[in-house]
């Protein structure tokens, strides 16, 4: 069995589930076990709890203690888990992280900046991520770095080379950006890079190869479409990935209503037959008309609002068997076509 760090190192199709509630807006417990099949059956090998998401920075410890939970039991350590502790109290984060670091189950931590200050100082951000570290004694901590969020403008990859150095526990992080540049700094420096915008998928399997992992929105529900793309780039098939990364590109734009990008991220989920609800408060849910405007744009993707079509159609063909099963069914043929041939000639 893989360690926690092991677990995290290996996982490359990530969901950051998002946190399902019930129309009077509590937390449905009693999805996440379905909803976890439905990530296992779909290829994902991880999911990040408490994320932009799952909406984490909108629940109270309590809150994000108990979904926590709720998924790591329905995980039943069959995927990497790994929960956000990041927030923008210093004592509370701390003390989520300690009590996370001492949780079965847990196979990783992420920490995220204090969203509302943007300026405070370099020496204050790395003091807070190393303290909020250490407090996950010994648990692998993950680093959620979203400039776009946060509005802090800090140089990450000297960030990072300073949380590897001060951190032993610490082993990478989720690059939610599309500066390729920084991205391909920061592979240099042997970190586990999670990326985090689904459009970044054809550049990660270009510059990563087999490595590329992501943690992102649509591994909930297409998450074929991505390893598709990826497996393209493997075979040297560069053309079609590309088509299919335009064609990705072209859906997010599609089902996001009004600019309510967390709102119709989880109501995409009512069409994999598995409702989220609305978002946590204060974000706003969907009015009946955008419902309807998602059917619609949803319904140009696929028929009947089948928008799992877009992954049938880009399933990887049957050659994607190993070359030794190919060989071996081909000779299993061949010597089965010979007996009867054969049998034939000497009659």
């Amino acid at each position: 069995m893989l360690d926690t760090r092991d677990k995290i190192l290996s996982a490359r199709y990530v969901a950051p589930v998002f946190t399902p509630r019930n129309e009077e807006g509590n937390v449905n417990y009693s999805i996440i076990p379905s909803y976890i099949t439905h990530l296992i059956n779909s290829g994902v090998t991880g999911i990040l709890v408490g994320g932009s998401a799952g909406q984490g920075l909108l629940l109270s410890n309590t809150e994000r203690l108990a979904v926590a939970r709720a998924f790591i039991v329905a995980a039943d350590r069959r995927i990497a888990v790994i929960i956000h502790a990041g927030g923008v109290n210093y004592q509370d984060t701390l003390s989520l992280c300690e009590i996370l670091s001492g949780m079965e189950g847990v196979d990783g931590i992420m920490l995220s900046t204090p969203m509302f200050y943007p300026y405070f100082t370099y020496t204050g951000l790395l003091q807070f991520l190393c303290d909020a570290g250490e407090a996950c004694n010994g648990k692998p901590v993950l680093y959620y770095h979203f400039p776009s969020l946060t509005r802090l403008q800090y140089d990450v990859v000297e960030l990072m080379k300073n949380l590897k150095r001060r951190l032993s526990n610490f082993i990478g992080l989720k690059y939610t950006a599309n500066d390729e540049s920084v991205y391909k700094k920061l592979v240099k420096l042997d970190l586990k890079i999670f990326l985090g915008f689904p459009n970044m998928t054809l550049v990660g399997a270009q510059t990563q190869r087999a490595e590329v992992s992501l943690i992102t929105g649509p591994t909930n529900f297409v998450n074929g479409v991505m390893v598709r793309i990826v497996d393209l780039v493997l075979r040297g098939d560069i053309r079609k990935a590309k088509v299919i990364q335009n064609d990705l590109d072209g859906f997010m734009e599609s089902i996001i209503v009004d600019q309510e990008l967390m709102s119709s991220l989880t109501h995409v989920m009512d069409f994999v037959g598995l409702p989220m609800g609305p978002p946590t408060k204060p974000l706003s849910d969907l009015t009946d008309a955008q419902k309807r405007m998602l059917k619609g744009n949803l319904n140009k993707v696929g028929s009947e609002g089948r928008f799992i079509d877009m992954v049938d159609k880009y399933k990887a063909p049957a050659e994607t068997h190993s070359t030794f099963t190919s060989y071996l069914l081909m000779g299993t043929c061949a010597f089965f076509l010979y007996k009867v041939f054969y049998k034939k000639i000497s009659w």
